[in-house]
């Protein structure tokens, strides 16, 4: 496990690597630490270093203050810090601390008071000699979310709180505190999905998820005047996909910034987790000057969009080991139930380069909790075929199904999953009345019963008043009972708490098992 994990940061430290390299060296906002240029003090050169750090209490983060000798690493005695922070151009404190050690300590602890309260923590003997750092609690709700604090800083005293350092050094940077919300949808095909946003640079808003596109969309505060920017390193974002969301598990993901198309090498597909996917999107300062030099109006937000860089839908995932990459995808494009369906699998090894390799492996195709297809087979190792692989779907099943890859190369950690759906639904097909949640209102509170809301169903549909994807008919009713979840979906429909999709799938069950008859 140990050695799965490294394998997985040095990869990704190598990909963050490449899209960090474009950056311009310079000082300013937008990292999670700085260490600012060496400045001349007496006869010694020294250096600020600045950092933030997570404590075992997930809500509170520390801010270290550190001046030490560049030369040697030795932290300066008796210095004197003067200290302005702010948050999105509000003022949050300003303090003079002193610190024997050369260290300061801000802990940074969210409370509901809308007042901020410094207080330097008391010190006996015996703590200070474990732990001789001036540490300083700073509390209040404005710490309850990250983003970029900008710190102000004047060094006034150092090796001597008698030395007064004439003129004082001084420092401005930003330090960027990640911000983390999660953003709960209800896919059509995919059901209930949980995405998730980091933001490292303001807290976000606006945040949609468009079907159709497959695309999600948010936005931040940002000036983009050009003092700002030449003083803002980076802005870095990422996004938190399920693996089981099929339809953003795609081999490349595009991002545009307020409608420009932002250069491919700044986004950067994380799947060493099991779990989820992250994307990276890091952009530079030289990248921020283009985009506002083309833009007419900024409204003073930067407005993000991630989308699949292809519109077919060819999906991607690592193994759990971090060695494989598997690419999918499957002909035809429209998987359905009694269809042959071909798929089309490609094994790259990511350490050499997504090089494509010769793999045995074993796959599997999960319906629900039942295994509907199992074989072994091997990679072809060539850029120009794959390992094709067909399968006959079975009449009952629609819906996600989960491909799964196992012991890739012989290795028991070479593990993967990919979800599929049978029998998709587009969102251009669904058009239903609005007078019929008025209907699906009564039918859920019993004041119309089941045979009239259905048979006005059916009516509806054959008339093509109301329009809603194909859905397979089972060749006799398994029961004449509708199922209590498509009633409470329709109460749920009325009352505005689900969307037409969600409501269109009890539509489509009804359907599937002979109940609804069109």
């Amino acid at each position: 496990m140990k050695c799965k994990c490294l394998v997985s940061f040095v990869l990704l430290f190598c990909a963050l690597l490449i899209s960090f390299s474009s950056i311009a060296d310079s000082y300013g906002h937008g990292l999670g630490s700085e260490i600012l240029p060496p400045e001349l003090l007496g006869s010694k050169m020294v250096t600020l270093e600045i950092s933030s750090h997570p404590i075992s209490d997930a809500d509170t983060r520390e801010i270290y203050f550190s001046l030490y000798e560049t030369n040697t690493g030795i932290t300066v005695k008796d210095v004197t810090y003067s200290i302005t922070a702010e948050k999105e151009n509000k003022l949050l404190f300003d303090e003079t601390f002193q610190s024997d050690n050369g260290i300061v300590v801000l802990k940074l602890i969210p409370t509901e008071s809308q007042q901020i309260s410094v207080e330097e923590q008391s010190v006996d003997f015996f703590s200070s000699a474990f732990n001789p750092n001036k540490i300083v609690d700073v509390k209040g709700n404005a710490f309850a979310t990250g983003g970029l604090y900008n710190f102000k800083i004047v060094i006034s005293t150092a090796e001597s709180y008698s030395n007064v350092i004439s003129p004082p050094l001084y420092y401005d940077v930003g330090i960027s505190i990640p911000d983390k919300t999660y953003h709960d949808i209800n896919d059509v095909n995919f059901g209930q999905q949980q995405l998730g946003v980091i933001t490292y640079y303001s807290q976000i808003g606006n945040f949609n998820y468009d079907a159709k596109n497959r695309t999600v969309s948010f936005s931040m505060p940002f000036d983009w005047s050009i003092k700002n920017i030449e003083q803002t390193l980076i802005v870095h974002q990422e996004l938190i996909i399920p693996k089981t969301f099929g339809d953003l598990m795609v081999e490349s993901i595009l991002v545009n910034v307020n409608g420009i198309q932002m250069p491919e090498n700044l986004v950067t597909v994380d799947d060493f987790s099991n779990k989820n996917r992250m994307v990276h999107f890091v952009i530079g300062q030289n990248d921020l000057l283009n985009i506002s030099n083309k833009l007419q109006n900024t409204n003073d937000k930067m407005m993000f969009e991630f989308s699949p860089a292809q519109n077919d839908f060819s999906l991607s995932n690592i193994t759990e080991n971090g060695q494989y990459r598997i690419n999918l995808s499957w002909q035809p494009q429209n998987v359905q139930s009694g269809s042959w369906t071909t798929f089309m699998v490609d094994v790259t090894d990511v350490f050499l380069l997504d090089r494509p390799v010769l793999a045995n492996y074993d796959f599997s195709i999960i319906y629900g909790d039942k295994t509907i297809f199992q074989k072994n087979t091997t990679s072809t190792g060539l850029k120009t075929e794959y390992d094709m692989i067909e399968f006959l779907v079975p009449d009952y099943v629609t819906g996600p199904i989960i491909l799964q890859f196992e012991n890739l190369g012989g290795n028991d950690l070479a593990d993967a999953v990919l979800p599929v759906v049978v029998n998709r639904i587009s969102i251009d097909e669904i058009s239903i009345p609005a007078w019929i949640k008025n209907n699906a209102g009564w039918w859920a509170t019993d004041q119309i019963d089941d045979s009239a809301f259905l048979q006005g169903i059916q009516y509806l549909i054959k008339e093509g008043i109301m329009v809603i994807p194909p859905a397979e008919t089972s060749e006799s009713p398994e029961s004449q009972q509708v199922p209590a979840w498509i009633k409470n979906n329709a109460g749920w429909w009325a009352d505005g708490q689900i969307d037409d999709n969600s409501f269109v799938s009890g539509i489509q069950y009804l359907i599937k098992v002979g109940i609804i008859i069109v």
